[in-house]
C-alpha cells in the first residue's frame, strides 16, 4: 500500500520537501505511519507529537487505520502574536 504524506510549514522546511509517497503494510495505523517516519528521519523526535493529523482532509487520532492512497497531512503547531 502507498500513501501521500503531506508537509507543512515548519514540518516541510526541515524536511526541505512539500510531501512524499511512503510504502506501508496492510492495517498501518497513523501511531505506526508516525514511527515509521521517526525511523527515517530521527530529528523530528519531540516534533512529531505536536503536530496535528489530517486523512483525506478530515483530522484524525493515533488509532486510525490508513488505507491505499489516502492523503496524510501533518500539521505543526502554528506560533503567532
Amino acid at each position: 500500500m502507498k500513501v501521500k504524506v503531506l508537509y507543512f510549514a515548519s514540518l516541510k522546511s526541515k524536511l526541505n520537501k512539500s510531501y512524499e509517497d511512503i510504502e506501508i503494510e496492510k492495517d498501518t495505523t497513523v501511531q505506526a505511519l508516525k514511527t515509521l517516519l521517526l525511523k527515517k528521519y530521527p530529528d523530528l523526535k519531540g516534533f512529531l507529537e505536536n503536530c496535528m493529523i489530517a486523512v483525506n482532509e478530515s483530522y484524525v487520532d493515533d488509532n486510525t487505520l490508513l488505507k491505499d492512497n489516502d492523503t496524510v497531512a501533518i500539521i505543526p503547531p502554528v506560533g503567532g502574536g
